[in-house]
Formats: structure tokens, sequence, C-alpha cells
């Protein structure tokens, strides 16, 4: 795929016309990546926030004490826990109501009353018997894998998720990308992220200056890279941060377009360096 600024300029313009007259491409199905048949990781059906515990904490892989010794390894000596949250739930009759009846009955329902600390190890802090190896990376590397660290990018990780997200930029404890999903349309959401981290430092949390800038870059990506069906899914999403305002929503792009701009030239850039460090 050869990268100018022209040809991206003419995506982006694109893009903006579909988000404004609303002739976008119909949608495809998205896809998560799930736990290959009792093979993955106890991580792998964690929330999301433990998951962040997890990679802050610099592993991969992290389990209870118990559950090492069922994997055949053992904890080392003096290794340190670190502690994950799971919830406490109770039974308790709930009044619900059926909504195509609209009548009200009784339902017995487990309720989260509160949460308890788990204490895990890092693999790294383990020894014993080698853990069969599962991988969760797509047949082909996505587009700009290769420049990822241009941007600071250290590590790519695809994993199963939760269901809750499909994917996400840390930029703490050594910036990672890590994926819930093969759809190409996250990569660039999440290598969006990265690249505006170099010039605009994130805050924390789901910012809409920030999601913005890195869906409508996204979007501009897959229409670079003539992938199609995303467009409807950034529209939604933008739209979403716009409070459901489409006018509020078409303003809000074209207030961070200069952030946009930006990302794409870094693209551009970093592409430019690659060529000529292979050529080289």
């Amino acid at each position: 795929m050869k990268y100018d600024t022209e040809k991206t300029r003419e995506a982006l313009n694109r893009l903006l016309a579909m988000f404004a007259n609303g002739d976008l491409p119909p949608a495809v199905a998205r896809t998560l990546i799930r736990p290959q048949g009792g093979q993955g990781k106890p991580s792998d059906t964690w929330s999301l926030g433990n998951r962040l515990l997890m990679y802050l904490a610099g592993t991969e892989d992290a389990r209870g004490f118990h559950q090492w010794q069922e994997a055949g390894r053992r904890v080392k000596k003096g290794a340190k826990a670190f502690h994950i949250l799971a919830p406490c739930t109770v039974k308790k009759i709930v009044k619900v109501t059926d909504p195509e009846t609209g009548e009200e009955r009784e339902e017995e329902r487990r309720v989260i009353v509160g949460f308890r600390f788990i204490p895990v190890f890092r693999y790294e802090d383990t020894e014993g018997k080698p853990l069969p190896e599962v991988k969760y990376d797509p047949p082909e590397p996505p587009p700009l894998q290769e420049v990822a660290k241009a941007f600071g990018v250290q590590e790519i990780i695809y994993a199963p998720g939760d269901g809750g997200s499909y994917g996400f930029y840390s930029w703490s404890n050594g910036k990672k990308i890590v994926l819930h999903t093969h759809d190409v349309k996250t990569w660039f959401h999440e290598l969006g992220h990265a690249i505006h981290h170099t010039f605009r430092p994130l805050q924390g949390g789901q910012v809409p200056e920030q999601e913005i800038v890195a869906e409508v870059f996204a979007a501009t990506m897959c229409e670079v890279h003539g992938v199609r069906g995303y467009h409807q899914y950034s529209w939604e999403y933008i739209n979403h941060y716009a409070e459901g305002n489409p006018q509020e929503a078409l303003k809000a792009i074209f207030r961070v377009l200069a952030d946009v701009e930006e990302c794409l030239r870094k693209v551009f850039t970093a592409k430019q360096a690659r060529k000529e460090e292979v050529a080289a």
C-alpha cells in the first residue's frame, strides 16, 4: 500500500462526505476472539478491569496459587502476589417487568453485593512444567503494524475478552495495544490513540475528543486500505460521544480534524522512514 498525503486527504474527504449525507456502506459482522477449546488461560474470562491490572503488573498470564499447581508449575519462593477483584453475589428475589406484556413478576437472580480481593501470581514468578502455547494472532498482521514502534508501541497482544470491549491502548508500564478482535478497524482505532499520544498526551478514561480522533483516524485508514463495512460502526461510535445528535457529531469531527490530520501525517512520515530503512 503506497501512502501519500494527497491520497490520504482524498480518503478523509470521502469519509466526511459519507458521514454528512449518511451514504454509508452496509455494516459487516464484528467478531470477538474466543478461548480455544479449553486451552486458554484463566485470565481469558476475566473482566477488562482485571486484565488491565494483569497487564500493568507486567505479565500476560496470572493465576492463583492452586491454579498454577494444577498447571504443573509452582510459585517461586519470595514471589509477591498482586490482587484482582472478584464479585461477591447473593441470590435475591427481584421484581422484573415483562417487556412484551408489561406484567410484573418475581425472579430469583444473583445480585452483586460487593467485591473481594483475589491474590494471583505472574507467570514470570513461577517455575515448572512448560505451558501449552496458545496463539490468538490473526493469520496475517494488520496494515501499519510494521511502523507501530515508531509511535512507542512496544507490544501488540491478541487475546480473548469478556465482551466488554474490542481492545484498548495502554501507555503506562510499557506502551501496548491489546486487541480482542481481528477486525482491522479496532486495530486502527487503538493505533490512532498511540499516534495521538505522541503529540497530545492522552487522559485516562473515555474522553470524547480523544475517542473521536481515534475513530476518524481508523475510518480514514479503512478507506485508504479499501476495507469496507466499518464506516457505519464508526459513525455510530462518534454519534454516541455526541449524545446521539448527528449535527453535533459532525461539529465534533471538524473540531478535532487538525489532530486527525496530524495523525495521518505521522503515519505517512513513519511509512517513508520505514521504506528508506528497508532500502538502506
